[in-house]
């Protein structure tokens, strides 16, 4: 966008969220606008779109997971897997408006800084405030650090950039390097296990059938295995389907960020890859375990077997088995997006509470 005679300085009304990118600037405000009455409405339109913007965040309805286990049906799981992806869609347009919002506000606090009639006297408590929000920001976020990002927030509070620029940052990696990470990672075991149910569970009734009045099973072994196949091969690399961390089509991360998600997610060792291997970038994928495990319990060959129904029975119980483990598994990562959403929602509570102290001192110096 080219700009003449121009100040950057934010709209007031909270954007349309269709138009929203993390990337979005200010609109242009005329360069004329000087005044001291001029800075501090504009400072206070700016303060209070952000605020209203923080509380439609937090009206968003409380994120929790709902336990899975013991669901009979597949159906029903995949209504309450539904309904929590549906929450998540919600809130990161809500997030996503919030972070607009901040940025503007930052900019409008920026240019008043800069244009207002504030002499060395006023500047340095106004620099010695972003020192101390900085602070106790810090202490704010070493309070049940992620592991997953544990690094980079360091990184960014101990950066060189300019104190705005690093609140910005710090809600770009919250967001988008921690809370958008476990978004991906839902929406992919969530596909995971909905083709498992479609694929495997809703197709059981077709292949297990009652022999000998009710004495024996006969089992489609050579359907399950060929169903558990295509599904292993699906959820492997190098097919994309199979990266929980980092959100595919990024090329990859360090070893060391990989192992850090491998481990906040709980996952075994085996689920640590690279992509392509051996000289590829590192990832984490979906533990295909219980798919392999349920294959291995198979007998060799093909076609139908017959059983007694206790032998049926025994076999069918590890089956459901490792179904559970997937269901747990889900369940595990829907709770691992609740605590990040929590921490998400309290570090913009925070920031909003220290910018509005900003804005106060900010707007008493411009009045002075």
């Amino acid at each position: 966008m080219e700009i003449t005679q121009s100040i950057r300085s934010p709209i007031v009304l909270l954007p349309n969220v269709e138009a929203i990118t993390d990337t979005a600037s200010p609109v242009d405000v005329p360069a004329e606008i000087q005044t001291v009455s001029s800075l501090t409405n504009l400072l206070d339109r700016s303060m209070n779109a952000m605020n209203r913007s923080l509380g439609h965040l937090l009206k968003c309805p409380s994120i929790i997971a709902k336990p899975l286990e013991g669901t009979a049906a597949e159906t029903t799981a995949q209504h309450l897997i539904a309904e929590f992806v549906e929450q998540i869609h919600s809130k990161r347009d809500r997030a996503q408006m919030w972070a607009v919002q901040v940025r503007q506000c930052c900019a409008v606090m920026t240019h008043s800084q800069k244009t207002g009639p504030l002499d060395e006297s006023q500047r340095q408590p106004l620099n010695d405030e972003q020192s101390r929000i900085l602070r106790a920001l810090q202490e704010h976020l070493e309070e049940q650090k992620p592991r997953e990002i544990a690094e980079a927030l360091d990184a960014t509070i101990n950066s060189s950039n300019d104190f705005f620029e690093k609140l910005l940052e710090l809600i770009d990696l919250i967001k988008n390097g921690y809370l958008a990470g476990y978004e991906h990672i839902i929406a992919a075991y969530s596909d995971f296990f909905s083709d498992f149910n479609s694929e495997i569970t809703a197709m059981m009734k077709d292949w297990i059938e009652g022999a000998n009045d009710g004495k024996e099973v006969k089992l489609n072994v050579g359907a399950l295995r060929n169903a558990l196949d295509r599904l292993i091969a699906k959820y492997s690399l190098p097919n994309s389907a199979a990266i929980l961390f980092p959100k595919p089509p990024e090329t990859g991360a360090t070893k060391e960020e990989a192992e850090n998600w491998l481990k906040a997610l709980g996952l075994p060792a085996s689920c640590l890859k690279q992509n392509p291997a051996p000289n590829g970038p590192w990832c984490v994928v979906i533990d295909t375990g219980p798919l392999t495990t349920m294959k291995s319990s198979l007998p060799s060959g093909g076609g139908t077997v017959t059983w007694d129904t206790a032998k049926f029975n025994a076999w069918q119980t590890g089956f459901n088995a490792q179904e559970e483990r997937m269901k747990n598994m889900l369940q595990s990562f829907t709770q691992k997006y609740s605590n990040a959403n929590s921490y998400h929602d309290n570090f913009n509570k925070t920031l909003s509470a220290h910018l509005n102290q900003f804005a106060d001192m900010l707007r008493a110096m411009l009045n002075f």
